[in-house]
């Protein structure tokens, strides 16, 4: 874990030029001016082209370079929000961390609540807010159920002659067995294109090509015609490489605390560390930071003492997006596609476990307001997987359709009462943003009626070893910030047996990686299984190739 002060991006640019010719200056500082104001341009790619309630979205954001069209991993983070284009409200907010190889890929959960209709993924990066919203990602993301967006396509024959030519072989398959697709990419020359790029495979008599938006070609594409050079002024945000903790300690009785101590424990590993700040009051701490991890910081003088010292955490800040306006089309949604989507996700909802024998009893814990609401609407319990898979209580809360909105100034809230207990059923005066999903016995979610607009009612019983959290005197703080997700991979059944094969398969998209890399030659080759019904096929492939060229290609495959 570092400790530094936040180092201004311009004192990085520290040299000696004396006594060289200007034409060297003169080279050095463009070359040094390109890398500091260089643009980057978002695409956001997903398995298919429209979801169920309930649905999964797996994607991958592509990040590349402005002015070169190379992909670019300057920025180590990005962010990824789902608004819902009707009531203005942001749904989600996900920051994605690049891997080894600089891809930023994940899956998005959609509350089970969720109505059909338009919704508009936004993505950017910290550094591109330096050149304002209208240069982020926004695409739109469409449920079942309801309308769909209609964007002005370009057309086929241009985008054509920007792109690498795919070719997809391979059979199509059905009734859980194995298939293999062969894939080469190359340019218009004929030489084949090195690179990392995803792919999905989907049900094509379910989830057809989406007809009425475009996709990575169209989407940076236009990007790249917009795209306004040397509009940088100033630097406020730089490329996000680590994740910041920063504050400043003061002493309440107007007196500068001299060598103040900051005490910083990690509540999810139990690292603890002290930092001594010297004459500077102001500290910038970079952590590894995942979802749900939780900072206890406390302040000190330099003998250990407590009193008459404030510790203040910055807050981070998060932009204020104008969402565009689509074209909507009132093509309707057939019903049988409606519910084989819902089949898809609903028959694999867990991984199949060897049998156990039931050897007790689990009695419900009932919370003490629970005498005058009745049953829950909702219920989960300790050991339940979205209490495993989600560490971030208030994403969790999300994805059990708790009601949510946003405020005027862009900070997400819960439309919901919260009561957070301990074992013993005492109110406890703890934040859910001090708090992880492993702090969690059970919740218990009472939902409001909807026609009167009243909140949900939240009921959180914590752990035993949990119930202590952010308590502490003005000198501690409990740090809880948007952290990275932590990665999800894309389930693909393997039917090797006979056992395997007796579970129904309904799967829409069959296949997702977002890290297929062709070779030397331009080739790769994906294997995956059938599913029980699927008879025809929906290839894509989409990314950039590590020289710049645009990749995309759709087949169907019979």
């Amino acid at each position: 874990m570092l400790f530094r002060e936040n180092p201004s991006l311009h004192s990085r640019i520290n040299a000696n030029f004396a006594g060289m010719k200007r034409i060297i200056l003169f080279s050095i500082l463009l070359l040094q001016t390109i890398s500091i104001c260089a643009q980057e341009r978002f695409y956001i790619q997903t398995d298919k082209s429209f979801y169920a309630p309930g649905d999964t979205v797996w994607f991958r954001a592509h990040l590349m370079d402005a002015a070169t069209n190379t992909p670019v991993s300057r920025s180590r983070f990005v962010y990824i929000e789902l608004h819902d284009q009707q009531a203005d409200t942001l749904i989600v907010r996900m920051m994605i961390r690049g891997d080894e190889d600089g891809v930023f890929a994940n899956a998005l959960l959609l509350p089970k609540e969720i109505l059909g209709g338009v919704y508009t993924l936004v993505g950017y990066t910290q550094w591109m807010r330096n050149f304002g919203s209208d240069s982020f990602c926004y695409q739109p993301l469409t449920v079942v159920g309801g309308q769909r967006a209609r964007g002005h396509r370009i057309p086929e024959e241009v985008l054509t002659k920007l792109s690498a030519d795919v070719i997809i072989s391979g059979k199509a398959a059905t009734n859980k067995a194995l298939m293999t697709f062969d894939i080469d990419v190359r340019d218009k020359d004929g030489y084949p294109l090195r690179g990392i790029y995803a792919i999905s495979v989907t049900d094509y008599d379910v989830v057809k090509p989406d007809s009425l938006f475009g996709d990575i070609r169209q989407s940076l594409l236009r990007q790249q015609l917009s795209y306004k050079p040397d509009t940088l002024s100033s630097v406020i945000f730089p490329y996000q490489e680590e994740q910041f903790i920063t504050g400043r300690i003061k002493g309440t009785l107007r007196s500068k605390i001299k060598n103040p101590h900051l005490h910083v424990v990690n509540t999810l590993t139990g690292q603890r560390h002290e930092f001594e700040l010297g004459d500077s009051t102001r500290f910038a701490m970079a952590v590894d930071n995942p979802e749900g991890c939780t900072y206890m910081l406390e302040a000190t003088d330099h003998r250990g003492g407590k009193s008459f010292i404030k510790l203040i955490v910055d807050s981070l800040t998060f932009p204020r997006v104008k969402l565009p306006q689509y074209a909507l089309s009132s093509i309707a949604t057939d019903t049988t596609i409606i519910k084989r989507m819902s089949q898809s996700h609903s028959s694999y909802d867990g991984i199949l476990l060897d049998e156990v024998i039931k050897i007790g009893s689990h009695r419900p814990i009932k919370s003490p307001i629970s005498h005058r609401l009745g049953a829950p609407s909702f219920m989960l319990t300790e050991g339940h997987p979205k209490l495993k898979a989600t560490r971030n209580v208030e994403t969790l809360l999300r994805t059990m359709g708790v009601k949510h909105g946003v405020t005027d100034n862009g900070t997400p809230y819960l439309f919901a009462l919260i009561h957070i207990i301990d074992e013993h059923g005492k109110h406890q005066q703890v934040s859910i943003d001090q708090l992880s999903s492993s702090d969690i016995k059970q919740i218990d979610m009472y939902r409001g009626f909807k026609s009167l607009k009243e909140p949900d009612i939240i009921v959180i019983q914590l752990k035993p070893d949990a119930k202590n959290r952010g308590k502490g005197g003005p000198n501690m703080v409990a740090v809880r910030q948007l952290g990275y997700s932590i990665p999800i991979k894309f389930y693909s059944p393997q039917y090797i047996d006979d056992c395997t094969k007796d579970i129904p398969d309904f799967r829409t998209t069959l296949y997702w990686n977002p890290k297929v890399k062709t070779d030397s030659t331009g080739k790769a080759k994906v294997q995956f299984y059938a599913s029980d019904v699927s008879k025809r096929y929906l290839v894509t492939i989409e990314g950039i190739s590590d020289n710049g060229f645009l990749v995309h290609q759709q087949q169907v495959i019979e």
